[in-house]
């Protein structure tokens, strides 16, 4: 007897907005919650087929249920395939097969949850009272998530080593990602010849997309040189500079020199509208956590250590909180909100 459970739930959004918050750390802190005062839920995912999803879940940090979900099948944003093994408050364990499918349904999305396998009715009965409850939180989540994103955000978006440099050693005009610095980029691809220039696969591809799509970018003065103006135009939107003194003539319709990062940022997200702002440079990423103007940070963490270089973070002590992890081969994108 396989003694299935299935459970299905028509949700207001997209299946990628679905997909992508169910496998996300703030997802699954919603999905594997409870109201209950000292609730505790971990998640920790590595996004990938063979992959491991670990979530520890319970009323105190010593009465913690486990899963360990391993990923069979995974095809963003329709279909999640896992075989998971619970570990129980007794430390007795069971293993369990889990498929979760994300259905377009007009605008919204038919996600559904079926799992088998269970060892007694008793065991599919005792997880079937707790869906419901899941699946009303992970609908309020992303009705919250909705609501957030209606509001433009500025986001750092960073190629950073294991060792915190956003360079290598030496970086100046003409050599803007210093001495090996290179190695941080690549995995955009190689180059294409049409918009947007690069074409990076899988998850990568989403990213990059997600960063082309901001309506507005900040970026530092020294960045700005040493990247040559990025001949005065980055993806078709405005760029703000925070200049100190006279600034120099603008590159192109597309550049605007002002006084300070907050005005730059003002400006930003005016021109932006909804969209987001992109911001990038280490020193400016620096002056806007300390003024509390960045929402957001997207970093693309490269398995290297360079060594020496340019630092992304000075001495301030900045919470974040993590929103989003996507493993992909070599680089992994962390994705964080900034703690209010």
């Amino acid at each position: 007897m396989s003694r299935e459970l299935h459970y299905e739930r028509l949700i207001q959004a997209s299946p990628v907005r679905v997909f992508d918050l169910f496998t996300s750390p703030e997802g699954q802190r919603e999905f594997y919650g409870n109201d209950a005062p000292g609730w505790v839920v971990d998640s920790r995912c590595e996004l990938r087929v063979g992959g491991a999803w670990e979530i520890a879940f319970g009323p105190s940090p010593g009465e913690l249920y486990r899963h360990r979900h391993v990923f069979e099948a995974i095809e963003r944003p329709r279909r999640l395939l896992l075989a998971t093994t619970e570990t129980r408050l007794d430390g007795s364990r069971f293993a369990f097969s889990t498929e979760f499918t994300f259905a377009p349904r007009g605008g919204a999305t038919l996600m559904r949850m079926v799992q088998w396998g269970f060892p007694s009715e008793e065991l599919r009965e005792e997880h079937g009272r707790g869906v419901p409850d899941a699946f009303d939180r992970l609908e309020r989540a992303l009705v919250d998530r909705e609501e957030g994103d209606r509001m433009a955000k500025s986001v750092l978006y960073m190629s950073m080593s294991l060792d915190g440099f956003i360079t290598g050693p030496d970086d100046g005009p003409g050599n803007g990602l210093g001495n090996g610095g290179h190695r941080l980029h690549e995995w955009f691809g190689e180059p294409v010849s049409e918009f947007p220039h690069f074409d990076p696969p899988g998850l990568s591809g989403q990213v990059f997309a997600e960063l082309m799509a901001t309506g507005a970018v900040v970026v530092g003065r020294k960045t700005f040189d040493y990247a040559g103006h990025w001949g005065g135009d980055h993806h078709g939107v405005p760029i703000f500079v925070p200049t100190r003194g006279a600034p120099p003539a603008p590159q192109s319709g597309w550049v605007h020199y002002v006084p300070d990062a907050a005005t730059a940022m003002r400006e930003a997200k005016a021109a932006a509208g909804d969209q987001d702002v992109m911001v990038h440079g280490a020193g400016l990423a620096q002056s806007l956590l300390r003024e509390g103007l960045l929402d957001e940070l997207e970093i693309h963490l490269i398995p290297v250590v360079l060594g020496d270089g340019r630092r992304l973070f000075g001495a301030d002590r900045i919470e974040l909180d993590l929103t989003r992890v996507l493993d992909t081969p070599g680089v992994t994108h962390l994705r964080y909100r900034v703690a209010s």
